[in-house]
């Protein structure tokens, strides 16, 4: 899987673990996965680092924790750490249910093999791209065709791009005629992505300034919603691919 290999470039891990063994197999994963942790072995050092550096996934041995609710709730409150994903180390799966209530997303069970602990961590990181592609607002600068009640047939310029929804400039003028679009306005969006899919989407302006608007997607067909996930996620592991070069090159 070449693809995730990829996005785990740049993904920034704790690792809370003072078991030996464990520790072990589960930093040769780490490193197929090509993913450098932080290691700890104890939880004042977590919530040190926690509190200091911001961290894609945090792996917890629960017996490294007296109270794991604690725990991941100082996690939570951590400025840098709000959204991370989290994956606890248990043995007894009788905690199951308190892990999920806590907080957790993903969880390796002791003894655990390291063909399991792959899945688990490729799970985790699959996970925090989804979340990235969600939150990505990638620079664009494409053509589209937005129709309204009132304009049926105007050309703007799309200026970034988003799983969600799309910033539009809306002051210059164009052989359709000036794009005037008003906060709560429908609209429907005719436009190519750069990879060369054709999308129609239909969306609500959502805000307004006098040379731009945001608009908020209500419906993409599936199959082209699909290729704009697609197309995001290549945009997400090409930014995670750029800032992992900048940062070798600083510490070089």
């Amino acid at each position: 899987m070449e693809s995730i290999r990829k996005t785990t470039l740049e993904m920034h891990t704790l690792l809370l673990c003072a078991d030996v063994q464990f520790l072990g197999i589960t930093r040769n994963v780490l490193n197929q996965l090509q993913v450098t942790p932080k290691i700890v072995g104890n939880c004042d050092a977590a919530l040190a680092l926690i509190q200091e550096h911001e961290f894609d996934v945090i792996i917890v041995d629960w017996r490294e924790i007296d109270n794991l609710a604690d725990f991941l709730c100082a996690v939570r409150k951590s400025k840098k750490n709000q959204e991370c994903v989290l994956v606890a180390i248990m043995r007894d799966l009788l905690d199951l249910r308190q892990a999920f209530a806590a907080g957790v997303h993903f969880l390796i069970h002791k003894p655990a093999s390291a063909v399991q602990i792959e899945r688990c961590l490729r799970a985790a990181y699959c996970a925090t791209v989804a979340r990235r592609r969600k939150q990505h607002r990638e620079p664009v600068r494409t053509l589209a065709t937005v129709s309204t009640r009132t304009q049926p047939f105007t050309e703007a310029i799309i200026v970034n791009l988003s799983e969600g929804g799309m910033g539009l400039q809306t002051e210059a003028q164009n052989k359709m005629g000036r794009v005037a679009l008003n906060a709560g306005e429908d609209v429907d969006i005719r436009f190519a992505l750069p990879s060369g899919e054709i999308l129609h989407t239909t969306g609500r302006v959502v805000w307004t300034t006098l040379h731009c608007c945001g608009v908020k997607f209500s419906y993409i067909p599936e199959d082209e919603r699909l290729a704009l996930e697609q197309w995001m996620t290549e945009c997400v592991e090409r930014s995670l691919a750029e800032l992992c070069g900048r940062m070798r090159a600083v510490c070089a």
